[in-house]
């Protein structure tokens, strides 16, 4: 299962919320039970940023997170239960898209995250924003998938569970891996990374950009393949537009 397949689960859990809401689901805050599923959908910004803390503050043994951004300019950059919740050992694994990066106090925040136990990584393949507490609890954000005044779905759901949970682990294995040292530096890439997307954006070859780094070709198409895949490339020269648009490689190529 991929990044495509947790994007159609999304929209799908969506329209069912949209269907739930048509024929009379609550609207202040209580849960609906289903064939199983129990789903509640959050129609306030404070509401959702409860419920994020709420999940933070219960979760036993992880928080799975995917973050394409989207906050508020006057949203929290770091959820205040999270560095408790980092103290007591649960193990929060977030994959960021790249346009996170463009605000300041969210890649500081992050940042500081990161120092008190956060593992952070960073993909293209970010479709939604997702929240998960300890596998089996879930918080999907309905925005661009629905029409609805509703901003997110909270469910729990055993059948819907060991998706998302794959889901997750797929977006996860493919991300760039994160660190401190890569947000101090200013660059998500390593130097030899950023030097074969620039080398592959001008159009050279596998044995051209071997000679240029001075390492072999295997190498080379290794670190190329490995690109490809945390960025959900295709192709090479879908690797180099990708990272052009996204990442920190396009300013730095103009300097």
């Amino acid at each position: 299962m991929d990044a495509d397949t947790l994007t159609s689960i999304s929209q799908q859990l969506a329209s069912l919320a949209d269907d739930m809401r048509r024929t009379g689901v609550p609207t202040d805050g209580t849960h609906v039970h289903q064939d199983g599923l129990s789903m509640r959908l959050i129609y306030t910004r404070q509401d959702l940023v409860d419920t994020f803390n709420d999940f933070q503050d219960r979760a036993v043994h992880s928080i799975d997170a995917l973050d394409r951004g989207g906050r508020p300019a006057h949203a929290e950059s770091q959820s205040k239960s999270q560095p408790a919740a980092l103290a007591r050992g649960v193990r929060f694994r977030v994959v960021y898209d790249p346009s996170v990066f463009e605000r300041g106090d969210l890649t500081l925040a992050m940042l500081d995250s990161v120092g008190q136990g956060e593992e952070a990584r960073v993909s293209t393949n970010v479709s939604t924003r997702l929240l998960i507490r300890d596998r089996e609890e879930f918080i999907i954000h309905a925005s661009g998938h629905s029409t609805a005044s509703h901003l997110a779905i909270q469910l729990t759901s055993p059948v819907l569970a060991d998706f998302i949970n794959d889901s997750f682990t797929k977006v996860w294995e493919t991300a760039l891996q994160v660190s401190n040292r890569k947000f101090e530096s200013g660059t998500l890439l390593e130097d030899d990374e950023i030097q074969i997307l620039r080398l592959l954006a001008a159009g050279q070859k596998d044995e051209s950009v071997a000679r240029a780094l001075g390492v072999s070709v295997r190498t080379v198409q290794r670190k190329i393949h490995a690109l490809q895949r945390s960025f959900g490339a295709a192709s090479r020269f879908q690797l180099g537009a990708i990272s052009a648009r996204h990442l920190i490689v396009g300013r730095e190529a103009g300097d």
